[in-house]
């Protein structure tokens, strides 16, 4: 989203896109990609930039019937975590999705529409194993209403035993303050037969939609409380 040294500043984007929509008859869309907010002080710099960029370019512009905005705060390399350890990231996303609503009146308010990367765009798919003499670690990526909690498996690399298995870290979820309860997705009821020997621990593609699923109930939770207090606001 932020204007490139090396590329056309947004005026002229903007401008180049409106002469050219003047001559098609065609419902429009916009994607501001914030990428991946790396910390707070980042988040709060992409606040300034998208009130900036909506209020020169898209307030009194209306061409766009949707203006999506989409983030991630969940980190693009998990290597600072290490065998047998866990995480948390803070979530920023809907803290800033959420100000950026009400920063602005209903013609641009209701035109705004919340897009994140989920917890899975990233993954063990695109790691080399040919330089992995083990394979990568077992892991489990748990969205909470504040942070992205990931956990990692470890395991004996003499005797092939896990220090910490699937299983396991699916316990560590079950018994937590941070588990929704198994009612709530289903990756939620996944991980509690996975934590109580039910089913089997699973593979990284089980875990992917177990992860996936979470999350997406997670969100889909948050925005429709968020809606429903501007409703009332």
């Amino acid at each position: 989203m932020p204007e490139e040294l090396d590329g056309p500043d947004h005026s002229t984007i903007f401008e180049t896109v409106a002469n050219w929509k003047k001559n098609v008859q065609i419902s429009l869309d916009i994607m501001l990609d914030l990428s991946v907010i790396a910390d707070k002080r980042e988040a709060n710099l992409l606040y300034s930039e998208l009130v900036t960029l909506i209020n020169q370019h898209l307030v009194k512009n209306p061409m766009f019937d949707r203006i999506i905005l989409a983030m991630t705060c969940f980190p693009k390399d998990l290597s600072s975590i290490s065998s047998g350890e866990s995480k948390f990231f803070e979530r920023y996303e809907l803290k800033l999705f959420q100000k950026i609503l009400h920063k602005f009146n209903n013609d641009i308010k209701s035109k705004l529409i919340f897009s994140d990367y989920g917890v899975t765009k990233f993954t063990d798919t695109e790691l080399d194993f040919s330089k992995m003499r083990y394979g990568p670690l077992p892991k489990i990526r748990y969205t909470t209403p504040n942070h992205y909690w990931v956990l990692k498996g470890a395991k004996n690399r003499v005797t092939g035993e896990w220090i910490r298995s699937r299983q396991a870290m699916a316990n560590e979820i079950l018994k937590s303050s941070y588990y929704y309860e198994e009612h709530f997705s289903f990756g939620d009821l996944e991980i509690k037969e996975r934590a109580l020997g039910k089913k089997g621990p699973g593979n990284n593609t089980n875990w992917v939609t177990i992860d996936a699923n979470h999350h997406i109930t997670v969100v889909i939770e948050e925005l429709s409380s968020l809606y429903g207090s501007l409703a009332y606001a």
